[in-house]
């Protein structure tokens, strides 16, 4: 499970981070990454679209997104907020470590 420390939870947070220039997409994900000066540790929050499907897979998917997450967190700059959303396909969760990447090569340029 992602840690209380490592979870994005603010809605204002949500907003400025899915406005930011800094965006990458895989086949069912896309991505959107912040850099704030003043976090200790990266913050991830999930969007799961009802594309998806009911409320019990979303759910699933979304479970799926925050431990895959926890194991690529290390990718991520320190002071990086992170939003993932998660747009179709039966196992997003495994696009994660691309994402990551993705993002981190686009904030360090």
């Amino acid at each position: 499970m992602l840690a209380q420390t490592n979870r994005l939870t603010s809605h204002e947070d949500f907003l400025r981070v899915t406005q930011s220039p800094i965006r990458s997409k895989t086949k069912s994900l896309a991505g959107y990454l912040l850099t704030e000066p003043n976090n200790d540790s990266p913050k991830v929050g999930f969007i799961v679209s009802r594309a998806i499907g009911g409320s019990v897979k979303r759910h699933r998917v979304t479970r799926q997104l925050r431990h895959a997450s926890k194991s690529s967190l290390h990718v991520l700059p320190k002071s990086s907020l992170v939003v993932v959303r998660a747009t179709n396909g039966e196992s997003p969760a495994v696009e994660i470590p691309e994402l990551f990447n993705s993002l981190t090569k686009r904030a360090s340029k």
